[in-house]
């Protein structure tokens, strides 16, 4: 498997764990899902070059989520 479809299905997972716990109201979700977020937003933003753009784009979407949810807008 490439490392690139891992990153992806990384942050399918994080995604899928943050809109459940959104939905079912369980905090613990949430956290795990930004948790997971962040720590692959930034290995990607580190491997910057070595992934597609869009990868890339996603990663920084996925930060701005993070921001955005840690100060509860």
């Amino acid at each position: 498997m490439d490392r690139r479809q891992i990153t992806n299905y990384v942050n399918l997972a994080a995604l899928i764990c943050y809109i459940l716990g959104r939905v079912m109201n369980m905090n613990i979700l949430v956290w795990i899902g930004l948790g997971i977020m962040t720590l692959s937003s930034i290995w990607t933003i580190i491997h910057w070059k070595e992934n597609d753009k869009m990868s890339n784009y996603i990663s920084v979407a996925f930060l701005v989520l993070v921001g955005l949810s840690i100060f509860g807008l």
